[in-house]
């Protein structure tokens, strides 16, 4: 018998995002974390020192708030933005071979690598993105108020929680 264990990880989507319009950018960011440190769509980055052209380093972002407005039907978050901050929306188009079982084709299988280039998305006021409920780092539901908050052993990203968890 063949038992394989898949690491799951959060899925997320830009739902309503200005940036995917054109309204607000989309920048190139390099992350830098630790070999083992993968870091999901839905979580966020700060841009940090340019690198070259439409490339810049992942920092930390400082200040993010939102609120949980709905449950979409595939049972995902959308969280609206109340203030973006600094903080960037991670979202990289998951690339999955197409020729794995329906097992291995899940989003939630599918992380960005640690020292991967990610699409993260400029945010604003207004702004909605959708995200599991592996995504954050604390338990939420709709009318919750969320926060960015600290991922222990990742430099650069972080997941939204309950504000005040």
């Amino acid at each position: 018998m063949i038992q394989v264990s898949i690491a799951k990880h959060a899925v997320a989507f830009p739902s309503k995002v200005l940036a995917s319009n054109g309204g607000k950018h989309i920048y190139n960011i390099q992350l830098a974390e630790a070999a083992e440190k993968f870091v999901d769509n839905g979580w966020f980055v700060g841009k940090g020192d340019f690198i070259e052209l439409d490339l810049y380093k992942a920092v930390a972002p400082t200040k993010f708030t939102g609120k949980v407005v709905g449950v979409a039907a595939n049972g995902n978050y959308y969280v609206e933005v109340a203030d973006p901050g600094d903080a960037l929306f991670v979202y990289q188009v998951p690339m999955i071979e197409e020729t794995y079982s329906n097992e291995f084709k899940k989003e939630s299988n599918y992380t960005n690598a640690p020292t991967q280039v990610v699409r993260a998305y400029e945010l604003a006021v207004g702004d909605v993105v959708e995200i599991s409920a592996d995504g954050f780092a604390t338990a939420v539901a709709a009318k919750d108020e969320v926060e960015l908050k600290v991922i222990t052993g990742v430099t650069a990203a972080k997941q939204l929680a309950k504000k005040g968890e």
